[in-house]
């Protein structure tokens, strides 16, 4: 069903004539406050634990309409590639299974009942008996500007389980995703669908301060795709060990690393732009950079890059001729690419140098080896607020240990390499947490009382 075909339930529905006002935002508001508390407020969990599966149900069909119709945007308003968008649109959906959603709830909220009522936790008959209750906010706003995909899917379904009215402000890019995910979702729930607004950015711009005040909680999701440090844990590193190439080999190895680094052209801010390597004289730094160039490679066939403008292009032949200079010069940097000027391509960089610098998406990788994961924590300390997820290539002997020491250091998300591309839906992989969604409140009082 094309645009002018679809229902007018959103204001994203609005003909583009049509003029918002200021009492139109406000009733709106409203609204969604008071949607909130009749139609989802009295709900269990497990019922929208449901409405979820069933909504997973429908993107996972390749034959959806809304699905069909938002993979035509592809190379357009979309950025990424059909190709890139549908696997994307594939690992959101098969994460939001119901054992992964009620496990969430027990890591976030510690209880997976915690928004269905009052939770006792148990004394002695003499001491008091404590109660906690997380109760839903009545609405709930996010901005997004640029973003992946995945982050804005996870958002409004973590509403939906939080059981809260949610306001959704999009850019061009991002609008027809959050506008799709909403008629899918009336689809399903009319009465859940009463609970969610998405508007186009700048014609909410006049009204921005307006919906803040009404929001219990506002989050404005503004990253620059193309400069990944930039932002506060937005950059993603792996680490490999020797002891894991010997046991384990290369094969599956680079399989898992080339995975994460094409999928959404390696913007989504977990994504491994650098891969450190422990160095013991082998040189299997360099051998990673060589064949993982190969299967990156054989990916962009069945994964091709997106459309990209004359300047993206030329900011990213720039950063690599500048590399091409210095392997040229020195024999301590290769250059592993398969681009040329008029198409990104992929580049693999293999330094001695530990040092690295800002890499541009679009499959660019650093490759470098190391001593030590000591060594590497040092040479990342500059960026330690930085780094979103580190992905472990490691025995099981040398996982555990080294899982601590980046805990210690500060990495929120700490994985096995091949899955830092799929969306981490807990608070430490970026996403909105369910205690950011929704408030606590203890109840305490005599046990017998």
């Amino acid at each position: 069903m094309h645009y002018e075909q679809r229902p007018n339930y959103f204001l994203c529905d609005m003909p583009s004539e049509a003029t918002l006002s200021s009492n139109m935002v406000q009733e709106a508001i409203a609204t969604l406050q008071q949607n909130a508390e009749t139609y989802l407020h009295p709900r269990t969990i497990e019922h929208q634990v449901t409405l979820i599966e069933n909504l997973t149900q429908l993107w996972m069909d390749e034959m959806f309409p809304y699905r069909c119709e938002l993979l035509g945007h592809c190379g357009g308003k979309i950025r990424f590639s059909r190709e890139i968008f549908s696997h994307g649109l594939d690992e959101v959906f098969r994460t939001l299974t119901r054992e992964r959603i009620y496990q969430l709830l027990r890591i976030e909220l510690g209880n997976e009942r915690a928004l269905d009522g009052w939770h006792r936790h148990l004394q002695s008959e003499e001491a008091p008996a404590h109660s906690s209750h997380h109760f839903s906010f009545r609405l709930v706003g996010a901005q997004y500007q640029q973003c992946v995909p995945s982050q804005l899917v996870v958002f409004m379904v973590k509403c939906l389980l939080a059981k809260t009215s949610q306001w959704i402000v999009c850019s061009e890019e991002t609008l027809e995703i959050a506008r799709l995910l909403a008629h899918s979702i009336y689809r399903i729930d009319s009465k859940a669908a009463s609970c969610i607004e998405v508007i186009e950015e700048a014609r909410m711009a006049p009204h921005m301060d307006a919906l803040m005040r009404g929001c219990e909680h506002f989050r404005a999701w503004d990253y620059d795709l193309r400069a990944p440090l930039k932002q506060d844990r937005n950059f993603g590193f792996a680490w490999v060990s020797h002891e894991y190439i010997r046991q384990n080999g290369l094969g599956r190895l680079i399989r898992n690393l080339a995975n994460d680094v094409t999928a959404w052209d390696q913007l989504y801010p977990h994504a491994p732009h650098v891969i450190f390597v422990q160095d013991t004289g082998e040189r299997n730094a360099e051998k990673i950079a060589e064949q993982l160039l190969e299967e990156l490679s054989d990916l962009n066939v069945e994964f091709p890059q997106a459309h990209y403008d004359k300047e993206s292009i030329r900011k990213i032949n720039l950063y690599r001729n500048a590399y091409q200079m210095r392997a040229k010069l020195s024999p301590e940097t290769l250059v592993f690419e398969n681009g040329s000027d008029v198409s990104p391509g992929c580049t693999v960089i293999f330094e001695v140098e530990p040092q690295f610098s800002v890499t541009l998406g679009n499959r660019f990788v650093f490759v470098k080896p190391v001593p030590s994961l000591e060594e590497l924590l040092h040479v990342a300390e500059p960026y330690r607020n930085k780094i979103a997820c580190v992905g472990l290539a490691l025995t099981p002997e040398e996982s555990a240990p080294a899982a601590r020491q980046l805990a210690f250091w500060g990495v929120p998300r700490i994985c096995t390499v091949g899955v830092m591309h799929r969306p981490c839906i807990f608070r430490e992989g970026g996403m909105a947490g369910l205690n950011e969604l929704t408030y606590k409140s203890f109840w305490e009082r005599a046990y017998n009382a």
